[in-house]
């Protein structure tokens, strides 16, 4: 008898250690809401590029650059494992503007999809620069907030949890500019954020679900921690806690 309650003793010990640095991580997170240094920014394009969801140029990253609406819808659908799908499909859309455009399909997918929409009924903009709100509208839409417009993105996006509120009010900011560096740190985010209506982030359903990427890759890239098939109340805790200090929760 006394070995169970000894072990009911260990669990209730781990619970309020956990709890407690449940509270430790949401005041911290609350309280520190910094901007992203341009080093991490170099660490999570390091990240995405591993996960094969980011490509630099001949230049490098060049992350201080901007991007357009064409590189925009690109990047979208690479994040989500959709890219060789778009170019199989090679489908058209009714934006007169992208029809010889090299981003055509991709564009064309993206919008048959209803994650981008044109500046108009008959024209995309492909080459007119992404603003970080139009870019974040994208994501959201794709992670299954559908109704997601650019000037909805502070709300979804905190909501969501893909951005922190300090993000959220950059990315809507006309004044600051929006480069591939900023891209770079949403779509980083993306990757832990959970879908609409499930507990999975896109990223395990990239592993699991869709098997673009290896567990062994991301798991290699501490964002990820395979599924366990243990009911163990230890292992669970175990997980919780990983989770947090990850910043899942």
């Amino acid at each position: 008898m006394k070995k169970p309650i000894a072990l009911l003793c260990n669990v209730l010990v781990l619970m309020v250690i956990f709890c407690g640095i449940v509270s430790i991580f949401t005041i911290e997170g609350n309280a520190k809401d910094t901007s992203t240094s341009a080093d991490e920014k170099i660490q999570m394009a390091d990240t995405l590029l591993k996960l094969n969801l980011f490509r630099g140029t001949d230049n490098g990253y060049e992350l201080e650059q901007s991007f357009t609406r064409a590189q925009g819808a690109v990047m979208l659908l690479r994040l989500f494992g959709l890219e060789k799908a778009a170019e199989q499909a090679a489908e058209k859309s009714g934006f007169q503007d992208v029809q010889s455009h090299w981003s055509a399909a991709y564009v064309s997918y993206s919008f048959n999809k209803g994650f981008v929409h044109g500046i108009s009924e008959n024209d995309y903009a492909p080459d007119q620069p992404m603003t970080g709100s139009e870019l974040t509208a994208l994501i959201l839409r794709a992670l299954g907030y559908v109704e997601a417009e650019p000037s909805t993105t502070i709300s979804l996006g905190v909501i969501s949890g893909l951005l922190t509120e300090s993000q959220a009010q950059k990315v809507n900011a006309k004044e600051v500019s929006f480069d591939r560096g900023d891209m770079v740190v949403i779509a980083y985010h993306a990757l832990t954020t959970k879908l609409k209506g499930s507990e999975k982030t896109l990223l395990s359903k990239l592993v699991e679900d869709d098997k673009a990427i290896t567990v062994q890759t991301a798991a290699g890239t501490g964002l990820y921690v395979a599924p366990s098939s243990s009911n163990d109340p230890m292992d669970q805790i175990e997980k919780a806690l990983r989770n947090v200090l990850d910043g899942k929760n």
